[in-house]
Formats: structure tokens, sequence, C-alpha cells
């Protein structure tokens, strides 16, 4: 797999010192949050580590956790066979691991978007976009699911996409990764469905791999299921290959109550950050309901969690300081990003560039966005939206660079990119007031 993310020009001595400059300040930045976090886990980190200390001491079948999959802590359980069994050095190691599989995957796609259109601003782009994201550099130092099951899932795809599936390798990988995303978090069964299409898109226009192998493969790695499906059983009297309890009718309600939801560790607060629907909603009621009863509002809350996805606030994903001041540089450079990945986007319509690649991980993205907008949403949930879409952001300098030639148009996108961020603060504000804890002015 390490062939699939060298790139395909030769590096010249520029080319190295980017690389290298970007290497140290997302080396550095692990370092810090490692620093940070390792120290202690928090809430659902702490059920993760006892699940996975667990496995060790009775074994894997006898987990007995109703909102969580076997495979995250199996993982967890397998680097603390190589530590010395203090919980700082085992979330240290995993973390390394965790942070190695992100930096594979932002080289993945760089090279991938390298490919699309054979330009070093773009592949660096990528690269420079990826390894500077402190967002994702802080989760990979957590024990929680949501990086290693993002970089999975778009590990999976960019497989599907761009390689030979008549290869027993290249299908393995696809669904050997995709099937572990969704045992790692199960909310990424939704990209089985994607994927699927994807998978019959690509067989009915281009026509470049035989079904029936690929099929085999992707029946044969549903073993990856049967310890979970065993465990349910046996455990809880239940058949079904991911957790016991229905999460998401349960989400579905929160939703319509939360704009968002976040987790404080800050002694002497409430850890549940809350932000409150502002429209007056019954208490008991879900999206697919408020949708039926109240479309305007349904629209609102719905438009808002889309956002809310977006726009991921504080850095740390345990929030330890409610200061708008701290998250303000973070969120305007993430904010400078998604704008990046539209002109990206926007560079290809022009340009009639847009290729079965790129349109499915469009849909991807989309189908993902909507799909998750339905729950109480967390910010952590827009992870994989953000690694699917960042093949494009290498585009949108493209487009940013070729502006220039044009006075107008450079001072066009200035002033729109400037509106974005305005607009951007403005929502993320009206959406914090909605906590009652978070003061922007004060």
């Amino acid at each position: 797999m390490l062939v699939n993310i060298k790139p395909l020009f030769k590096l010249n001595k520029i080319d190295w010192v980017i690389l290298l400059i970007c290497s140290v300040i997302s080396v550095l930045q692990f370092i810090y949050f490692v620093s940070q976090n390792s120290v202690a886990s928090f809430y659902d980190e702490v059920r993760y580590y006892e699940i996975a200390k667990s496995i060790l001491a009775n074994g894997l079948f006898n987990i007995t956790d109703e909102l969580r999959t076997y495979l995250y802590p199996l993982l967890i359980s397998i680097f603390y066979m190589f530590t010395d069994g203090r919980h700082e050095n085992v979330k240290m190691v995993f973390s390394f691991f965790q942070f190695s599989i992100y930096i594979f995957t932002i080289l993945l796609i760089a090279k991938t978007a390298y490919n699309y259109h054979n330009s070093k601003i773009i592949y660096f782009s990528v690269i420079v976009l990826g390894f500077l994201n402190s967002y994702l550099i802080q989760s990979t130092t957590l024990f929680l699911t949501d990086i290693l099951a993002s970089c999975f899932v778009v590990i999976s795809l960019l497989y599907l996409l761009t390689t030979d599936l008549n290869k027993i390798f290249n299908s393995s990988v696809v669904a050997a990764l995709l099937y572990c995303a969704v045992l790692i978090r199960p909310s990424s069964a939704v990209f089985m469905i994607l994927f699927f299409l994807i998978a019959l898109c690509r067989l009915i226009m281009i026509k470049d791999f035989k079904p029936l192998k690929f099929t085999i493969i992707g029946l044969l790695f549903l073993v990856i299921f049967l310890p979970q499906i065993y465990m349910n059983i046996t455990k809880f009297n239940h058949f079904t290959p991911l957790i016991h309890l229905n999460l998401f009718e349960q989400q579905s309600i929160w939703a319509t109550q939360f704009l968002k939801y976040a987790t404080v560790v800050i002694d002497g607060e409430d850890p549940g950050l809350r932000y409150l629907t502002p429209w007056t909603i019954d208490s008991n009621i879900s999206m697919l309901k408020l949708m039926s009863t109240n479309f305007i509002v349904f629209v609102a809350v719905f438009v808002t969690h889309i956002f809310g996805i977006l726009d991921w606030g504080y850095v740390d994903t345990y929030i330890r300081n409610l200061s708008v001041s701290s998250r303000i540089i973070p969120s305007i450079f993430l904010y400078v990003q998604w704008f990046i990945i539209g002109l990206g986007i926007l560079w290809m319509k022009l340009r009639n560039q847009l290729t079965f690649v790129t349109v499915s991980l469009l849909v991807t993205a989309i189908g993902y966005t909507f799909f998750i907008a339905t729950t109480a949403i967390e910010s952590r949930f827009g992870y994989p939206i953000y690694l699917i879409l960042l093949f494009f952001s290498g585009f949108g300098i493209k487009f940013v660079i070729e502006s220039f030639k044009t006075k107008k148009l450079i001072i066009f996108i200035s002033f729109l990119m400037l509106l974005v961020i305005c607009f951007s603060l403005y929502f993320s504000y009206y959406i914090d007031i909605q906590s009652n804890r978070i003061f922007w002015f004060n």
C-alpha cells in the first residue's frame, strides 16, 4: 500500500523543503496534543479503554456493551500488549498509530488528486491543508473512533474509485477497510449503501472490472462482522451485526432538541454542552415527524445541523476552555479551507472536468452529510466529509493562482471569501449563544 502514496514526480529541493516544513509542524502539533491528552481519558474514551482491558482479561467474546462494537477496543488491546500497561503509554502508542494512518490518508488523497491533474500545486495544497489541520491531528490523540473510521472510509473509497478492482488486493482493501470503518463507528454503515451504488455505476458506465470476483471478495470479508453478531446473540439475544441498541431513533429525537452537542472537561462545569434549538418543538418528536408537521422548522434545524457539521468550533474535542478567542483563528482557517474546496469544485465545473471519480466523491460527501444531519450532531461528525472533499482543495488553490491574471476576478474571490468568513462567524456565534454558556462579547 505504501507504493500508492509515493508521488509520481521527482521531488526537487523546494518540494522537499515544503514537505519537511509541513511534516515538522504536523509532528509538533501531534506532540503537543498527545502530551496534553495522554494524561487522562474522558467519558467514551474511558469506556473504550475499559473494554480493551476486558478483552485482554476475559477474551473477545465476553464484551457486554450495548452501545459499542468490538473492533476499536480490540485494536487498543493489541497495542496495549506492546506497552508496560500504563494508561498514558498505551494512549501515546495508539495515538501514534492513528496519526500514522491519518498522514497516510492525506498522502493518498494528494497523490490521487495529482494523478487526476498533473500539477504540483494541487499535490502540495492537499499536503499543506491536511498536515496543518489542528482539529484532525488533535483527534488522533484520543481514544475515539471518528478519525480512524474516517480514514478507513476515505482509503476504501479512493481504492474503489481509482484502482483495478480485478486485482484481489485492491478489492480486499475496499471491502476490509469499509467493513472495519463500520465496526469501528456504526454510523459509517451509510457508506456501505453509497459504495454499493458507486460500484454499480462504475460497472454499468465504465465496465472495467469483473463483478463476480469483486462480489465474492466483498462477501468473504463479511466474516469481520461475525464476532459482533455472536456477542449480540449470546449477550442480548439480538441478531444484529452492529450495536444492540437502536441509537439512531433516539438520536433523531435529540436532533430536534439540540442544534449541536459537545463535551466540556472543565472543573466545576456541566460536561454536557447543549446548543438548544431556539424554536418551539415537541420534546419527543423525531426529525421525520418534524418534517411532516412543521416543514419550515425542519429545514431550519436541518440547515443548522449541516453548518454545525462543517463548523468545528473549539479544536479540542473535549473542550478545556470556553473562551471564544481560543477558537477564532482555527475556525477562520477551517472556513477558508471549505471555501477553497468550493472553489476547487467550481474550477472543475467551469472546465468540464467533473468525471465519474469526482462526482462520486461529491455524492458520497453529500449523501453522508444529509444522513448525519438528521442526528444530534457533534463537530467531529464532519471529519469524513472534510477528508473526502480535501481532494478538491488543490484545484481551488489552482483557481486562486490563475485568478491573479485578472484583477477583477481575484478581487471578487477575495471579497467572496471575506463574506463567507463573516457569515460563518455570525452563524457560529448564533449557534453558540443557544448554549447559554458561550459568550462572545463578555
